[in-house]
């Protein structure tokens, strides 16, 4: 099973303003849709989503929280990453799953720094106050200046 990470990042790689996107794009979500399968999300990314997106669908959608009080339909609800990649290894998932994708947030895309990261850079800069952690190695395939900012 492989583990991936799939972020929007801004020009100065910042990621969230105020707990959630500092934009909405709609080729940057249905690139989203298209790239991820399985979703992993912290509390707050999680949080951010759109009461009328949740669960995400056609996903697994497995949120890692410790302090989620309520348990969505159709989500897991973990403690930790390692709980989460347990998880989809289960009877349960491992013949549906074989890649998972971290969508945020923060926390969690610093515990998976050292995997397969998909960046995607929105241009022009946008006010963000989250960030990715410096000494990232990336490769883009391709750019693209979006005009619905």
């Amino acid at each position: 099973m492989r583990l991936n990470v799939i972020v929007a990042v801004s020009e100065n790689w910042g990621i969230g303003k105020c707990g959630s996107l500092p934009w909405k794009l709609k080729k940057d979500m249905a690139y989203f849709k298209t790239v991820t399968t399985k979703a992993k999300s912290g509390k707050v990314t999680w949080e951010s989503i759109p009461e009328n997106f949740k669960p995400l669908k056609d996903r697994i959608n497995v949120v890692v929280s410790s302090t989620l009080s309520q348990t969505p339909s159709g989500v897991q609800v973990v403690p930790n990453l390692n709980a989460a990649i347990n998880l989809l290894h289960s009877e349960e998932f491992s013949s549906i799953v074989d890649e998972i994708f971290v969508i945020g947030g923060y926390s969690l895309y610093k515990e998976v720094l050292k995997q397969t990261i998909y960046p995607v850079r929105i241009y022009p800069d946008i006010p963000v106050d989250t960030f990715m952690e410096n000494g990232l190695t990336y490769k883009f395939c391709g750019y693209e200046f979006p005009s619905d900012i």
